[in-house]
């Protein structure tokens, strides 16, 4: 299999480092039975999540307006904000590959369409050998931290300056069509992963596809 030498690598969060659905389902679901709308089962759920709150919303509720999508991003939050982590957990093989990076001196950041608030809370409370997550991400960015999110090249080139990343050196690594682009446009090489939120057939953007977390090892110098 092919090796890129990287000293950046950026990755999502949902989808690729924790599995985030069940969590996000349950938020989502309040939220529509607050609306006046049954629930949907949790598959349906994860085939609409990567774009943000709002693009997952108005996916759950097509007819309606923008205002109306508006308040239900307002319910949303305050239901996925109490739910935070109750039943997300990290990929196998995240936790000890993670910290081989950190040995080996890799700079890691995360982009992600998830608020940045919201991130930060749960890699504050998410844990890798008994510490924060948050240590190993000191540049994280959010779906409201700019103006644009994913699949614009614009936070993954923000997240290479804040961490002092350079492009030719950088990675991306997601499990969606939207981390494939926002890394093509950013210059930079892409690896996805097929155990997250999208079927394999979703994922031929990228330039490597792997079936575990822990194959990163592998493939990143």
């Amino acid at each position: 299999m092919k090796t890129i030498k990287a000293e950046l690598i950026i990755f999502d969060l949902d989808g690729t480092l924790i599995d985030s659905s069940s969590d996000i389902a349950y938020a989502a679901n309040r939220t529509l039975e607050r609306m006046g709308y049954v629930k949907f089962d949790i598959e349906h759920i994860k085939e609409n999540i990567g774009w943000g709150v709002k693009v997952l919303l108005e996916r759950l509720m097509p007819q309606e307006p923008p205002e109306r999508i508006l308040e239900a991003r307002r319910s949303f939050l305050e239901f996925y904000g109490s739910h935070l982590v109750v039943d997300t957990y990290l990929y196998s093989g995240v936790a000890e590959t993670i910290t081989r990076f950190a040995e080996l001196g890799k700079k890691m950041a995360i982009v992600t369409n998830k608020p940045e608030g919201l991130t930060l809370r749960l890699l504050d409370e998410m844990k890798i050998g008994g510490a924060s997550m948050r240590r190993y991400f000191p540049v994280v960015v959010g779906g409201d931290t700019l103006v644009v999110r994913k699949p614009s090249p614009e936070p993954i080139q923000a997240a290479i300056k804040a961490a002092g990343g350079a492009q030719g050196s950088s990675v991306m690594v997601g499990d969606s069509p939207i981390d494939a682009e926002a890394g093509h446009a950013a210059g930079i090489f892409t690896i996805g992963v097929t155990y997250g939120f999208r079927g394999q057939d979703e994922l031929t953007g990228f330039d490597i596809l792997l079936d575990r977390f822990s194959g990163l090892k592998d493939v990143i110098e």
